[in-house]
């Protein structure tokens, strides 16, 4: 019998919760009713790591997370438990920190390092800096201002018996042939900064080495290496070299061979050069090694990429994969979600604070992107087309710059993808949109220009078809341009409505009807039937309960323009302290009013540490936003002053107007959120749950959705043998989520054919309340189900999570598929049971909101 994936359960690993940690969690993720632990990166990181994406090896378990042998325990200990493990790697990166000693032999040797194409480095001559050295963008200050002060020492390191450069807590390697000048005894003498000699030779000594450190603010204009996004700390590895991936994959095999995983989660899959052939040849080899695992552990292996679908992209088949990290169905239930009624509404009160459109704040912060992180990245582009124009054509790299920009500031998608002949169809349609969209902001004569460099980036040859440098060049630029512009800037200036501001969305748009949400539904069960779904990550902007929560402003009813203009008024004496320059923006409040939504505890305990939360969020949004301040260039009284006006909201008789607020809404945030759990345990794919969200989850982004879980209350929780309608009249204690998760993963697990590629039907709807409802049927050869589900509930005047006083439900009734009205339902949730008829009325259920899972005999 093989090992079924019905449900993953995200744990973050860390020397503070290891893998023999985890082991003390197995029985209860077994009741829970998970399938498969998906582990965040396990590979050796850097020391303190507390999210494994900072690789230092591929050869070993991280021995701050339990090593190999907590591997081995924990591995053992599902078994028992018929569980298994799912593995998070890294193929895009790795660490610049010294404790990666392949990059430390690069930085030692050079061009002549074993490991020296193993890293996506330009040893080509610079025009800027010495040739063929590696780009250094680590010091605090220009390197005359750090051999001043002198914090560069010249270091001896007992324990490798060698010389080193030091500054800060950084250390860097010296290359052999420039240490012929000193004896051991005197070596740091000879190098001492606080003399003018010693100074002069340590200058000297520094410029005989495979590198050369630069001040940091100077990373985007000369780095030569390809970066994560643009984080220094982070080098891009060249995977798409057979040798590179075989070495750095061989420990994961031999992993996989052993039966201690049963499949692989692949972060950041556009960074890699060649996508479908790394995914397609990852699936090979597992495939390969599948007859040397455990008998009972040979069913086929998993691979889920982390990839960012924009708006109607598909996942290229091609990539063989059995899904995605799931953000698209996050995306999927967010659309559903928001009210269409509130579009208008929201998009005039955003605009009467000044700020634009999504389209145009995104388009900003590109711009800003392509001047400053992407600066080189972008410039070695428009050198390595103009290349292609002979004199005689005058096309100058200025005009290649101007409409290279141009299409690069209107990208629909993350990337473009080549196939063996060429641009794929999908992505060939979405260069020739941005194209389309250049033209528009182009002068005429451009057009040319426009449509030559077109053909360049999507050119094909009839024989084997190789790609250009450029092209290369091109899909590395537009993936960490699009993401860093977008989730990580735009993100947080775009505040029209945050929910609808998280990874894996298009702020843009605002809401899809059910049709659409069925189409999805039914693409992702004809494609890719074992995505993954979820509604929470460790990456996510806001936890998902809180961005329910704030669905709910979308609602008509809920008067959210009226209430926060009270807000602004009565909050304005704190708003206008200091100077026009420092006074805080009414952009800026509407954000943190948001924010303080969504983050509010349900219970009292946990406000204790809200203020401390919000103050290490507020810092890391207002600095990521990059508009009045900045990581760059921290504006410090603008931040304190945002601080202290969100601190002083806290102490004031503004917390009752809040508190009052959100004790109005929460009863339909909480059926919002009961609605993401039921969608996601059902609709066709796999539910993914982020480690502590079977309880209400209203954290902020990272570090603080990455906090410790409370697994003891957890553990007690599910304990209890409540029903649903016991639950529901303590729904704030978070009970009845859990539950409900509880329930609806064993009834995965007892009829997994209503979940394993299953026929999907969309139910219709009539009555008054119809447009409150979505409603749909699966199929299998023995049995049914019906899932019915609320939405848009603060119309429903509940005065609980599941007491309405509407009397509309008596005249709402679903039409089930002609020859599916026969047979005796159950309710899963509820417990009873009744036969259905030609209509089926939602006035029957327990409680006054309908929300149900029900299963039938065929």
């Amino acid at each position: 019998m093989t090992l079924s994936l019905r449900a993953t359960y995200r744990i973050q690993f860390h020397k503070d919760y290891t893998l023999y940690d985890a082991i003390l969690l197995v029985p209860y993720l077994k009741k829970l009713g998970i399938s498969h632990i998906y582990a965040s990166p396990l590979l050796a990181s850097a020391s303190g790591s507390l999210h494994g994406y900072d690789t230092i090896s591929w050869d070993f378990i991280d021995r701050e997370r339990g090593g190999e042998e907590g591997l081995l325990a924990l591995v053992a200990t599902l078994r028992t438990h018929d569980m298994g493990l799912i593995l998070d790697i890294v193929p895009n990166h790795m660490t610049t920190n010294p404790q990666n000693a392949w990059w430390q032999d690069v930085l030692q040797y050079g061009r002549q390092s074993h490991y020296a194409h193993y890293f996506d480095i330009d040893w080509s001559v610079s025009t800027e800096r010495e040739t063929h050295k590696v780009i250094l963008p680590f010091l605090e200050k220009p390197l005359e201002e750090i051999l001043e002060d002198q914090k560069i020492r010249v270091s001896y390191q007992e324990d490798t018996r060698s010389f080193v450069i030091t500054y800060e807590d950084k250390i860097f390697p010296l290359a052999p042939e420039s240490l012929s000048h000193a004896q051991k005894g005197c070596f740091a003498e000879f190098f001492n900064p606080e003399t003018l000699e010693g100074k002069s030779n340590l200058l000297a000594l520094l410029q005989k080495q495979h590198y050369q450190l630069v001040w940091w603010q100077t990373a985007g204009d000369l780095i030569n290496w390809r970066r994560f996004f643009d984080v220094t700390a982070l080098i891009a590895l060249r995977m798409e070299r057979p040798d590179v991936f075989a070495r750095t994959h061989a420990y994961v095999f031999d992993l996989y061979r052993r039966g201690l995983i049963d499949g692989l989660r692949i972060d950041h899959v556009d960074g890699l050069l060649q996508p479908a052939r790394y995914c397609q040849e990852l699936k090979q080899a597992l495939n390969a090694l599948t007859h040397e695992r455990p008998e009972n552990l040979r069913n086929e292996p998993f691979i889920f990429v982390e990839k960012i679908l924009s708006t109607g992209e598909l996942l290229p088949e091609e990539w063989c994969v059995s899904g995605t990290t799931g953000y698209d169905f996050l995306e999927q239930a967010s659309l559903l979600q928001h009210h269409p009624a509130g579009e208008e509404k929201l998009s005039a009160l955003w605009a009467q604070l000044g700020p634009h459109p999504y389209e145009k704040v995104v388009r900003v912060a590109r711009d800003e992107k392509l001047n400053s992180s992407f600066y080189k990245m972008f410039q070695d582009l428009i050198v390595s087309l103009a290349e292609f124009f002979s004199p005689e054509q005058d096309v100058t790299p200025h005009a290649v710059a101007c409409v290279l920009k141009e299409i690069l500031l209107a990208f629909p998608v993350y990337r473009v993808y080549f196939s063996g002949t060429g641009l794929s169809e999908q992505s060939r349609s979405y260069l020739c949109a941005a194209c389309e969209r250049a033209k528009k902001k182009l002068p005429a004569h451009a057009t040319p220009l426009l449509m030559t460099l077109q053909k360049l980036l999507s050119q094909t040859s009839s024989q084997s078809f190789e790609r250009k440098d450029f092209q290369d060049m091109f899909v590395h630029l537009t993936a960490p341009l699009v993401a860093k512009s977008g989730e990580d800037t735009a993100f947080y200036r775009y505040a029209r409505l945050l929910s609808r501001n998280e990874v894996g969305t298009d702020p843009a748009l605002f809401s899809k009807n059910r049709e659409a949400f069925h189409q999805t539904n039914l693409a992702r069960l004809t494609s890719h039937p074992q995505s993954l779904l979820c509604t929470a990550t460790h990456d996510h902007k806001r936890g998902e309960d809180g961005r329910a929560r704030l669905m709910v402003l979308s609602e008509p009813e809920a008067n959210w323009a009226e209430v926060v203009a009270v807000w602004f008024a009565n909050n304005k004496f704190l708003r206008d302290v200091g100077n026009a320059d420092t006074s805080v923006s009414k952009a800026d409040e509407f954000f943190f009013y948001q924010t303080l939504i969504s983050a509010w505890p349900l219970d009292a305990r946990e406000f204790s540490d809200l203020p401390d939360r919000l103050e290490l969020y507020l810092t890391k949004a207002m600095r990521e936003r990059g508009i009045r301040t900045s990581w760059a260039d921290p504006d410090m009284g603008y931040e304190d002053n945002c601080q202290n006006f969100v601190r002083q909201l806290l102490h004031t008789s503004f917390v009752k107007d809040l508190s009052a607020f959100v004790d109005h809404i929460s009863p339909a945030a909480a059926l919002n959120s009961l609605t993401q759990v039921i969608l996601r345990s059902t609709v066709p794919g796999v539910p993914d749950l982020y480690q502590g969200r079977e309880g209400w989850d209203f954290s902020l982004v990272d570090p603080d959705n990455r906090r410790a879980v409370d697994y003891s209350t957890l553990r007690k929780n599910l304990e209890d043998d409540d029903n649903l309608a016991t639950l529901a009249s303590s729904w704030r204690d978070g009970r009845i989520k859990q539950n409900l998760i509880c329930k609806l993963l064993k009834l995965r697990e007892d009829y997994p054919e209503l979940f394993i590629n299953p026929r999907y039907h969309a139910v219709s709807v009539q009555g008054v309340l119809s447009d409150n409802v979505v409603a749909f049927q699966c199929f299998s050869e023995d049995m049914k189900m019906l899932v019915i589900v609320t939405r848009f509930a603060l119309s429903l005047s509940l005065d609980e999570i599941l007491r309405s006083q509407q009397n509309g439900w008596k005249t709402t009734q679903l039409s089930l598929n002609e020859g599916e009205r026969s047979g005796e339902w159950k309710s899963i949730l509820w417990g009873h049971s009744f036969r259905n008829s030609s209509t089926f009325d939602l006035n029957n259920f327990y409680g006054s909101v309908p929300l149900d899972v029900l299963i039938a005999s065929r």
